[in-house]
């Protein structure tokens, strides 16, 4: 049942990975450490990814990434993920970049940290106005996709990739609220960050 209900979110960020054209061994950075970034994360891998990069700068969150595969990790309050690709992957840039914070500045930082010719896809819905330096997309040709929910036969797709392991939901499972707790649980939300999906079990007083 936890698994169950987790499968709308991981069809959402399939669907997303679906659209967006990933290569065998492909770098792919994913920026935003929530419940969408990390199965945006593990779908990427399914697809083909080789190294998966993931910018996020919540420690837990950080280390959950790590837990479910990302092979660096990176937080940008301390470290320009520009120069972990630069001097740690020897990369100017990412193939493909997976926007999934939903922050109006790391529209454009998605941009930046991909390379001439790759792909930036839009998972995330940003708050508010995103500011785009339109010269240096063209400059780098870099390649936009969007993506938003998902279509029926995609469950069933999903359902697989988790039924046979491939994406692992059961880790960001954090907490679980009955009705009575739904308001505090979106607090929680709000406030701690380290919390990353919360599940309602009506059974529960």
């Amino acid at each position: 049942d936890e698994d169950a209900a987790i499968l709308e979110p991981l069809t959402i960020t399939m669907h997303a990975v679906r659209r967006t054209p990933i290569r065998l061994g492909d770098l792919v950075l994913v920026l935003g450490g929530g419940p969408i970034g990390l199965l945006a994360m593990q779908c990427a891998r399914a697809a083909g990814a080789g190294t998966v990069v993931r910018v996020e700068p919540q420690p837990a969150r950080r280390a959950m990434a790590a837990a479910l595969g990302a092979d660096i990790t990176i937080d940008p309050r301390e470290t320009p993920p520009q120069d972990v690709l630069r001097d740690v992957l020897h990369r100017p840039g990412a193939d493909v970049v997976f926007e999934c914070a939903g922050v109006p500045q790391t529209v454009h930082q998605a941009v930046q940290l991909c390379r001439r010719g790759g792909v930036v896809s839009l998972v995330g819905v940003p708050n508010g106005p995103s500011e785009v330096h339109v010269a240096e997309w063209l400059m780098k040709e870099v390649r936009m996709l969007t993506s938003l929910g998902y279509e029926r036969h995609e469950f069933d797709i999903a359902q697989g990739l988790l039924a046979d392991g491939r994406v692992k939901v059961r880790p960001m499972h954090t907490s679980t609220v009955g009705l009575s707790g739904l308001g505090a649980a979106f607090t929680k939300l709000a406030t701690a960050p380290e919390e990353v999906k919360i599940l309602v079990d009506p059974r529960l007083a």
